[in-house]
């Protein structure tokens, strides 16, 4: 993810000039806790801890601050003022796959040896057609591919949290030809009305994949929707739309935390529960998320610093957690919450040796190339 916003060099219309540091914000922060949500979702879920009880209740609270939505917000913030501040398409998207592919190769290669240590990579399927074309997928852009000879190990897929790789990249791709077709040489209130109206097709999407459009929860046509970034683009488009109108956002959301995040939290609670259903508010719980995160990453502006001292280990979380769950599940370390905390202990650990060793070097040589 982008490091700071700077000021475009040749601001559109509609884009004013937009300047925060890196030390001016808890996006670091927002990213972590979007990922131990995902982590605490998917270990509650897969070491089979209690229906009841501590971890259960807390599972149920985060429910109503999905992490995977929460990163899709901020990576439409940051990501267009990052191509806002590079301008030229080659660099921004060698920015982009140092953030994205050096981790993730590092992490696939520790997956492989994890997996092999379980007994799953024999010989027959290393040599195998199958093993080769799941390699290439894992180390392109079709994460989401899950083979055959996997399916018995942990819970059935060695990382599904990496199906939100290929909708990123999809995001960053778009976003040259968003601003190309929708943002350039147009005046912002035409380009908010454009990117309004594509934000709201794609709400469209996602609102019907919800409700069962596309078919059952885990159907094919279900799945195929997910991994693609119509259901998604709507979250990203929100982050987007409020960096192109900082300068009018900045005031609704900086400083202003707890205005944003009790009304969103007493709706999202509301529509969890049932209570309160339909497209209007499930639209406006989108947005007062949006809000949410971003009110977060600019109130307190100094927490993150002082938390994570400036170790954004976010993505390393995101990546290994899931096959570190696997390995419990295999091991039949299941049903306690002290095996939730060392999965997560375990996570931790390997995301600080990411950042470390993988990322903060590929970051300082994308520093070094701007």
């Amino acid at each position: 993810m982008p490091q700071a916003l700077a000021k475009p060099l040749n601001p559109s219309p509609a884009s004013p000039a937009v300047r925060v540091s890196t030390r001016e914000n808890n996006f670091d922060l927002v990213r972590i806790l979007a990922a131990v949500q995902v982590a605490i979702f998917h270990a509650s879920a897969h070491l089979q801890l209690p229906p009841e009880g501590v971890w259960a209740q807390l599972a149920r609270v985060f429910q109503v601050f999905p992490g995977v939505p929460i990163f899709f917000v901020v990576s439409g913030f940051l990501i267009s003022a990052s191509y806002e501040r590079k301008q030229e398409l080659r660099p921004y998207l060698r920015a982009r796959l140092l953030r994205i592919y050096p981790a993730l190769w590092i992490c696939f290669a520790v997956s492989l040896l994890v997996a092999c240590a379980f007994g799953f990579l024999p010989l027959d399927v290393v040599f195998s057609p199958k093993f080769a074309a799941w390699c290439v997928a894992q180390v392109t852009f079709v994460q989401f591919f899950n083979p055959s000879f996997l399916r018995e190990f942990g819970v059935g897929v060695l990382n599904g949290s990496l199906w939100t790789i290929p909708v990123e990249l999809t995001f960053y791709v778009c976003v040259p030809a968003l601003y190309a077709l929708l943002v350039r040489g147009r005046a912002r209130p035409t380009s908010n009305a454009l990117l309004a109206v594509v934000a709201l097709a794609s709400f469209a999407v996602g609102y019907a994949m919800d409700t069962g459009v596309f078919g059952p929860p885990r159907s094919f046509q279900q799945r195929l929707v997910q991994a693609t970034i119509a259901p998604h683009l709507h979250l990203f488009m929100l982050g987007m739309l409020a960096q192109l109108n900082w300068d009018a956002v900045e005031r609704l959301v900086r400083g202003r935390f707890l205005l944003w995040v009790v009304p969103y939290t007493v709706l999202a609670m509301a529509l969890h529960e049932q209570l309160v259903a339909g497209p209007l508010l499930t639209a406006l719980a989108r947005v007062l998320l949006a809000g949410t995160v971003l009110s977060g990453a600019f109130s307190a502006r100094s927490l993150s610093a002082k938390v994570l001292r400036h170790q954004d280990v976010s993505y390393g979380f995101y990546l290994y957690h899931m096959v570190i769950i696997n390995a419990f599940v295999e091991k039949g370390l299941v049903g306690r919450p002290m095996y939730l905390l060392a999965a997560l202990g375990i996570a931790v650990i390997a995301a600080l040796a990411s950042w470390r060793l993988v990322e903060k070097p590929m970051l300082a040589l994308k520093a070094s190339r701007a």
